[in-house]
């Protein structure tokens, strides 16, 4: 996801700033469950009901798109995560997963939202999901790689040093008309949830979808039916 750092421990230049940020406590904010998702709402997103009711609209219908395509062993596992669903971070203001609770204690965050997705800033999670259609996917799908898989699956490094050494993804066409590189070049945990996005859904960068990703990086697709459960 372009304009999103996904896993948080990388953002050390925030580091000095956001030590000094006090973080709301669990009791700010209010349980739901959305597609057997536990989704922690903060009360200062609540304040604002139109702007509130429209991005549970979009999360749930994203969420719900995602009960339509995994299958049922693997969707039981990404539903333990739970999704902290912000009105505005300054300091943060992006989608997430977040891995490290060393991070989030060390950056002033909540270390509950450990194992989590947090999507930090209510406007930003509208406006980049209209080019960015399956941001609930692409980031429980770092939990999944994170939690279920490890974050040393073999297979998955593999894949991503043989495409970073071929230069596949160095120029391909993304959903802006342009050719850049891909995002998922950043490193094997963000090819393995971009691959994810084509795989079950839309994704904003070349591969797009399913049949594309077969085509083009067959090993990658061939990785997304074993991890998932998918027949391909």
């Amino acid at each position: 996801m372009r304009l999103i750092i996904s896993i948080l421990f990388m953002a050390l230049s925030f580091g000095a700033a956001a030590q000094t940020n006090s973080f709301d406590p669990e009791s700010a904010y209010a349980p739901h469950e959305i597609e057997g998702w536990r989704v922690l709402v903060n009360q200062k997103l609540l304040a604002e009901t139109n702007l509130c009711e429209r991005i549970m609209k979009v999360l749930s219908a994203q969420l719900y798109q995602i009960t339509r395509v995994v299958p049922a062993p693997a969707l039981a596992k990404i539903r333990q995560i739970p999704i902290w669903v912000e009105l505005d971070d300054p300091l943060f203001p992006w989608i997430c997963y977040h891995e490290s609770r060393d991070w989030l204690e060390s950056h002033g965050v909540n270390p509950a939202k450990t194992d989590a997705v947090e999507l930090a800033n209510a406007k930003h999670f509208l406006n980049w999901s209209l080019e960015q259609p399956c941001m609930a996917l692409h980031e429980l799908s770092h939990g999944y790689h994170h939690q279920f898989l490890g974050d040393d699956y073999a297979r998955i490094r593999r894949c991503y040093e043989h495409v970073r050494a071929a230069g596949l993804y160095e120029s391909v066409l993304r959903a802006n008309g342009h050719h850049e590189r891909h995002y998922g070049m950043n490193n094997a945990k963000e090819y393995f949830a971009e691959s994810t996005e084509a795989f079950f859904g839309t994704n904003d960068f070349y591969p797009f979808v399913r049949a594309e990703l077969k085509e083009y990086d067959p090993e990658m697709y061939a990785l997304q039916c074993e991890v998932w459960g998918v027949k391909p």
